[in-house]
């Protein structure tokens, strides 16, 4: 088993890589591409630049939270919405977006409307 440490992931110091089967997943580039926008500060710039008008009272993902999981989405090579619900249970997508519960496609589509 490969542990990365904290000098190798900085995002989330959890994640542990093995090749031992398991949970599987076939996104695990998205580590790399988290690593790269938590360089350059993507939540920060998320947060200053993009401003959603929403007037929800009760929600359980905020909008930037599922504009991030969105754009992961795009980046995997999934369809926008679509293929929200069975990401849900993707356990790197849930570390990469470092949430216990993913926003589902009728969030997602919300959203994009």
């Amino acid at each position: 088993m490969i542990s990365l440490h904290k000098n190798q992931v900085k995002f989330n110091l959890n994640i542990t890589i093995s090749h031992t089967g398991g949970r599987l997943s076939s996104d695990s580039g998205l580590v790399l591409v988290k690593e790269l926008m938590n360089t350059f500060g993507f939540s920060e710039l998320t947060k200053q630049h993009i401003h959603i008008k929403d007037n929800r009272a009760y929600y359980t993902h905020d909008n930037l939270a599922t504009f991030e999981q969105l754009i992961m989405q795009l980046i995997a090579g999934y369809s926008a919405d679509y293929s929200a619900n069975p990401l849900r249970q993707d356990p790197v997508f849930k570390a990469v977006l470092d949430r216990k519960d993913l926003a589902s496609q009728s969030s997602l589509s919300r959203l994009l409307d």
